[in-house]
């Protein structure tokens, strides 16, 4: 999709997503988005409803894991501005325009779209961010940013909670956020949670460096 000559790619990080990832596409694909489905080693139907449903997929082999997945996403994106979405249902298609506005108006080059319930684990990620970078959630999945910072970006830690929007900040992004009402995941459970204890100590590394 372009606005304002602007083009923009959807990166969908996706791991046994069959039953949410078609419906994801679609919805995107009526709006015009670009997108690029990153299976990373799925064992069920991922990649053919996927394909079905518009997307270009890159398939992983094996399970890489989602900083992996984002990774592949980042360096094949072809727009100026690349959103990452969840494959799990949660994320909005209706909240991309107010994700990607204050990149448009110059007023950023990230956008976090921060939710306003967060685990106790969220929470703590997000308070030890606020030590270098004032946001509300540290631990969002949906994001907007310009291509030029995706391409630099090493992705450090075992998720990107915290560690993503500091990194970012690091290579002189300009940081912004707003407001998003995420439903709730369509099926399964989060995968990332019980790693927060340890990515805490990440982002406090990732502080004090």
């Amino acid at each position: 999709m372009t606005l304002s000559g602007i083009s923009i790619t959807v990166v969908i990080p996706a791991y046994n997503e069959e039953k949410t990832i078609g419906g994801i596409v679609e919805e995107l694909k009526q709006h015009g988005y670009d997108v690029l489905v990153i299976d990373d080693g799925s064992v069920d139907n991922t990649t053919k409803v996927a394909k079905e449903a518009g997307a270009k997929v890159i398939r992983h082999s094996t399970n890489r894991g989602y900083i992996e997945a984002l990774r592949t996403g980042f360096k094949e994106a072809s727009g100026d501005i690349i959103i990452t979405m969840d494959a799990d249902g949660q994320h909005q298609v209706k909240d991309i325009p107010k994700l990607v506005k204050p990149i448009l108006e110059g007023e950023a080059d990230l956008v976090m779209g921060a939710r306003n319930k967060l685990s106790p684990s969220e929470k703590l990620i997000t308070k030890i961010t606020n030590l270098k970078v004032k946001i509300s959630d540290a631990s969002t999945g949906f994001r907007a940013l310009k291509r030029e910072f995706a391409s630099k970006m090493k992705l450090r830690g075992i998720c990107t909670c915290g560690t993503f929007v500091l990194e970012a900040y690091k290579l002189g992004a300009k940081v912004a956020e707003v407001g998003i009402n995420p439903g709730k995941r369509m099926f399964g459970k989060s995968r990332i949670r019980k790693r927060h204890i340890i990515q805490a100590f990440i982002v406090m590394k990732e502080i004090l460096t």
